[in-house]
């Protein structure tokens, strides 16, 4: 595939890829990946470094990952590596999401509390961030860029109209995915691990959270 289309689904990442002269720069799990001519085995070698459990939990995802990913590529956003995994979308053009490389990990609000135990192992062990489009949508986001919706409107000690009408207060809801609108996936540890709160203009619904990931991540290869 060519690279030049598969940037421009790039937009919200400044993104350039890794060419040869780049090999002191490529993290050496990646070496691999960025030295193979074979797109299947980009793709291959890639996917070897999944967890299972993070695969468990979002099947309908894993399988598209397995029959749909044409190509992953080695890439830098800044100085910091990506991997770019380019997918076959609904009209046969590409699909890409970002994968942000380990040590880009922080550890965000409520971890302990509340990310299922699969959730932490991809986010230390795999991509410290997997999003399509934007940075913080269809996937999980950086933990770097996971905030309360408090902190997100700029009232770090709550919402006040927010928090008097709400089960659970804008405080203990920590936005770690979304949409490409207004519908925010929230883990909260007044939840139970396991569960996210879907929050869309002030409703909050709690759903199973890996189906409900399974379904965002997925909805970016339907038509």
């Amino acid at each position: 595939m060519e690279l030049q289309p598969i940037a421009d689904t790039l937009a919200a990442w400044p993104a350039a890829f890794a060419t040869p002269d780049d090999a002191d720069r490529v993290p050496p799990a990646w070496a691999p990946i960025a030295e193979a001519a074979d797109p299947a085995e980009r793709v291959r070698v890639a996917l070897a470094r999944w967890n299972d459990g993070f695969l468990d939990f979002v099947p309908k995802f894993a399988a598209a990952l397995r029959t749909r990913c044409a190509d992953v590529r080695v890439a830098f956003t800044g100085a910091e590596p990506v991997l770019v995994y380019v997918l076959e979308g609904p009209d046969g053009g590409p699909v890409s999401w970002v994968g942000h490389h380990p040590t880009a990990f922080e550890q965000p609000p409520f971890w302990d509390e509340c990310f299922p135990a699969p959730v932490q192992d991809f986010l230390r062990e795999v991509h410290a961030g997997f999003a399509s489009q934007a940075p913080t949508s269809y996937g999980i986001a950086p933990p770097a860029l996971m905030a309360t919706l408090a902190d997100l409107a700029g009232l770090p000690e709550g919402i006040p109209d927010w928090d008097e009408d709400a089960d659970i207060a804008s405080t203990r809801l920590l936005r770690v995915c979304g949409d490409s609108g207004s519908l925010d996936y929230c883990l909260s540890p007044d939840l139970p691990v396991g569960e996210v709160a879907l929050v869309y203009q002030g409703d909050i619904d709690p759903q199973d959270f890996g189906a409900a990931l399974d379904e965002l991540m997925t909805r970016r290869l339907e038509p």
